[in-house]
């Protein structure tokens, strides 16, 4: 399949500014503020932090519930794809949040624009030595599946942004629609490793993971085609047609549908977070002194409130190094509370409690003497 490059115009692009606060969930922390910033914002999930320097962190979301006009209610609100904010200082109570969505016909559309009948998830991302934004979405399909889970995820694309230090709204982005993966793995968290960009890969269904990597200056040119995966210690990093039948190597058995991937340098080792289960879920944590493994079993690490109510429905599970406010030796996480009943979203009570991120501290893995 040949890779095809996309130019989006910039005009169409509406930046949502801060107005006031909207209700926030009963027993929200207040870190969880800025995720209630903006009225007009009122709710999504996905929340997939990736920093863009010291100071500001891009947070990705998947479906979110827009309202351009008051008194803001999710009945009324446009149903965009994925939307972004901008977080502005690492101090989670002292933070600015700004939201960004595009326009069409009076409405709230998604960020990444759809293509045709396919829409775009974010999966992951990572800013680029030469300053560019790489980020990785999972493009998605209906299916006649009843919801929740009417949708199938159909390959993946990467957005490549030359100005990520500008307001979003003046991005020059262009979409790189990658030539398929190996037993249908998508990548999704990443990380800056030497030369080298790699990203846990899942496969859809059972949510084996493999490792994929591209060459820094490869992927800012969009040239995915060039990435090699993990074929295991014996084989290392092949490219996708030198695999052969074995195809790539395998490092989890189920890393979940969504996660987080870091390096703590105090642990001195890789870590994963994830949402474990369906429905009623738990948090949990996988560490590896390489991205290659081998990796420890998930160990529990936290239990969601919403994980004990009656048909729960929480997913979603991610870690935030990159923000300070949490205490010592501890990790933000975030994760998400929704309902297998569409319509529950739009119930006052709904409104206020299910379908935000939330945020908790878990423990971070124990340090290591020097």
């Amino acid at each position: 399949m040949q890779v095809r490059t996309r130019t989006w115009p910039l005009a169409a692009f509406l930046l949502a500014l801060a107005a006031c606060a909207t209700q926030e969930p009963p027993g929200a922390s207040p870190e969880e503020r800025i995720f209630h910033a903006d009225p007009r914002w009122l709710g999504g999930d996905a929340a997939i932090s990736v920093p863009l320097d010291e100071a500001r962190t891009l947070w990705l979301f998947g479906d979110s519930f827009v309202d351009l006009a008051p008194p803001y209610r999710r009945s009324e609100a446009a149903f965009p794809r994925n939307t972004i904010a901008v977080q502005d200082g690492t101090e989670l109570r002292r933070a600015r949040m700004t939201f960004a969505w595009r326009a069409a016909a009076g409405q709230a559309a998604s960020f990444f624009a759809e293509d045709g009948k396919a829409w775009f998830w974010p999966a992951g991302g990572v800013r680029l030595p030469d300053g560019t934004l790489a980020l990785f979405l999972h493009r998605v399909l209906a299916t006649t599946a009843a919801p929740p889970l009417g949708f199938a995820e159909r390959g993946y694309a990467v957005i490549l942004i030359a100005n990520p230090d500008a307001p979003p709204d003046t991005w020059h982005m262009r979409r790189i629609d990658a030539p398929g993966s190996p037993a249908d793995a998508l990548p999704g968290p990443a990380l800056l490793e030497g030369t080298h960009v790699v990203a846990l890969a899942v496969r859809p269904g059972d949510h084996a993971a493999t490792l994929v990597r591209y060459e820094s200056a490869d992927l800012a040119a969009g040239e995915l085609g060039r990435a090699e995966w993990w074929s295991g210690p014996s084989r290392g990093w092949r490219k996708a047609g030198s695999l052969g039948a074995e195809g790539p190597a395998f490092i989890l058995p189920d890393a979940g549908a969504e996660s987080s991937l870091h390096w703590d340098d105090c642990a001195r080792t890789f870590v994963q977070i994830a949402s474990r289960g369906f429905g009623a879920t738990d948090i949990v944590r996988r560490t590896a002194p390489a991205l290659t493994g081998p990796w420890s079993a998930a160990q529990r690490i936290a239990l969601p409130a919403e994980s004990r109510g009656a048909q729960p429905f929480v997913y979603a599970a991610k870690a935030h190094p990159g923000l300070r406010g949490v205490r010592p030796h501890r990790l933000a996480v975030t994760y998400v509370a929704s309902s297998f009943d569409p319509a529950a979203l739009l119930t006052p009570a709904g409104e206020r409690s299910l379908y935000w991120p939330r945020m908790i501290e878990v423990p971070a893995p124990a340090c290591v003497p020097p």
